[in-house]
């Protein structure tokens, strides 16, 4: 990497971490504009950033920057992480994910303060990771939540980035997931737990998203008495797209990197069915507002938006030719 491409990649990290201390501190003082910023504006670029660029993410994350500083600073004890002690880990990205998102339905969308303290534990958490784990190991590449999801969406990325955060490749993990192509949440963590762990995550997604947008968002404390429909729900219609994924590996066993990709683009696309049209102002309460235009936009808007989104995801993730790009480019392997 070049002096001015470092450069770059450094100020982005500061700005992007500086806007998350931002967000995690407007959560507790002005807490409608924190909710507002992560939910509204954060949370629905990403999805589309890991089927782009997913490279992009993992250099300016503000958790992986954290993660990362005790190696930056010193600070790490960088102990090489067993295959075994990753595949555990990974499960609990997943056991993570699979709890924080219905608990947005429950309180976390409309607490800040909530969502704040969560996030702090969160933080801890890389950091912990950071202190104990080398490089990416413990926290980027195993137990951040966001990582499955990466995974999923982030198989056939159109860009390739430099590593802004690795100066030297140290083989913390293996499969590195910054430099292998086509890397899928079952193939990532090569052990027996992680390959289960990314099948039934296949497998469980679409349905999962489909089930979370058919649960209602709860106000106060109303959402402890409705635990069983804000979890069940999302549960059970994961449950049933990871049957299909199950009969459909029987039945053709030599098209897995097709299912993957398969499901994968309707997780992507039933997510954004449901949330590009609110983004607009179209169908959709104030709060899930970026910019209300539906009043200059004609009926139909609606359907064009979600028909762009199966046209853009399944070329992207699905019939687009070529083969697939690592998300980093992968730097020096560091001498022994």
């Amino acid at each position: 990497m070049s002096k001015n491409q470092r450069t770059f990649w450094r100020v982005a990290q500061v700005i992007a971490w500086a806007a998350g201390m931002f967000t995690w501190g407007a959560l507790i003082v002005k807490p409608a504009l924190g909710l507002h910023l992560l939910w509204n504006v954060l949370i629905p670029v990403a999805p589309a950033l890991f089927v782009v660029a997913p490279g992009i993410w993992r250099n300016v994350c503000p958790l992986g920057s954290m993660s990362l500083a005790p190696h930056h600073f010193g600070l790490s004890r960088r102990k090489r992480i067993s295959p075994l002690w990753r595949g555990r880990l990974y499960l609990g990205a997943f056991v993570l994910l699979m709890l924080v998102v219905p608990a947005r339905k429950v309180v976390l969308d409309t607490n800040g303060p909530l969502l704040a303290a969560v996030l702090g534990v969160v933080g801890g958490l890389a950091i912990t990771m950071g202190v104990l784990f080398n490089q990416k190991s413990g926290w980027c590449s195993s137990l951040c939540p966001v990582y499955p999801v990466e995974l999923l969406y982030g198989s056939r990325p159109l860009l390739s980035v430099p590593n802004a955060h690795c100066p030297s490749c140290s083989n913390c993990v293996e499969p590195c997931s910054e430099a292998t192509a086509g890397l899928t949440p079952k193939t990532a963590v090569n052990t027996h737990l992680g390959r289960r762990v990314g099948a039934v995550l296949i497998g469980v997604f679409p349905g999962f998203v489909w089930g979370w947008y058919n649960v209602p968002t709860y106000s106060g404390w109303q959402g402890a008495g409705e635990l069983h429909v804000a979890y069940g729900v999302p549960y059970a219609a994961g449950a049933l797209t990871l049957a299909v994924y199950l009969a459909a590996g029987k039945a053709w066993p030599n098209r897995e990197v097709t299912l993957t990709r398969l499901f994968a683009a309707m997780a992507i696309i039933t997510y954004y069915w449901f949330r590009l049209p609110p983004i607009f102002g179209i169908g959709a309460p104030e709060v899930a507002m970026i910019v209300d235009i539906s009043a200059r936009l004609p009926e139909w808007s609606a359907a064009a938006l979600r028909g762009f989104t199966i046209a853009a995801f399944g070329w992207l993730m699905v019939l687009r030719p070529g083969q697939p790009h690592a998300w980093e480019v992968r730097p020096p392997v560091a001498a022994n």
